[in-house]
């Protein structure tokens, strides 16, 4: 039960575009749906990478973004 409420409050992880490094150890990164984000962690320009919490937990691969609706 502890693990199902864990999972729970766990911060989604999304998939964003790195925008621009920034001098103080953050990179300002991009949603597939547009919202802009500055983030902690190192990236290069263009790569596709994982956030949680306001982290860059490294890199996605780059792979089409598709929506589908159930």
């Amino acid at each position: 039960m502890l693990k199902q409420l864990q999972t729970a409050l766990t911060l989604p992880r999304m998939i964003m575009t790195v925008n621009a490094v920034n001098a103080d150890g953050t990179v300002t990164a991009t949603t597939a749906s547009g919202q802009t984000m500055r983030i902690i962690g190192t990236a290069a320009v263009d790569d596709h990478i994982y956030v949680q919490d306001g982290r860059v937990l490294g890199t996605a691969p780059d792979l089409p973004f598709v929506e589908i609706e159930v």
